[in-house]
């Protein structure tokens, strides 16, 4: 489906595209006749516009699912490596896991830090990990009766 989708983009911008630039370029031509500017402006509207608006649609579309579709990778990757590491993991783990560079796996790391409110290992040797508590909150101010 995603091949079809970019090929189908391909083909209606490839087709839209230059017969919008056309009909723009013969409509604005001082040097034509009025009824030479008004076919161009009937073969931009009619024949450029609705491909090119199309192909832009899909366009952006595929662009705004493909992120989704990254987010929740990211997002299933986070959790599944917070659950086999009991709540621990460090940036070169999500990094090789995600297959992302250091500096956005990092960022990520750290904004789900912020988020989920973990805190901050450093080991004597330096290294450095994070740690979100997994366990539910404990009620505050007595027992719990059943």
């Amino acid at each position: 489906m995603k091949l079809l989708t970019k090929i189908a983009i391909g083909v209606l911008l490839g087709i839209g595209i230059p017969i919008s630039l056309v009909g723009m370029t013969e409509a604005l031509n001082p040097k034509n006749t009025a009824g030479d500017r008004e076919g161009a402006v009937a073969a931009l509207i009619i024949l450029g516009l609705p491909p090119t608006a199309f192909g832009s649609w899909l366009l952006f579309s595929n662009v705004r699912r493909s992120k989704q579709e990254e987010r929740d990778r990211l997002q299933a990757t986070f959790f599944r490596l917070l659950q086999e590491h009991s709540g621990h993991l460090t940036v070169l783990r999500f990094s090789m896991e995600t297959g992302l560079e250091g500096q956005a796996a990092k960022a990520y790391l750290d904004t789900c830090a912020k988020e989920f409110n973990a805190s901050y290992n450093v080991t004597e040797e330096g290294s450095f990990s994070y740690y979100f508590n997994l366990e539910a909150p404990k009620e505050l101010g007595g027992s719990q009766t059943e």
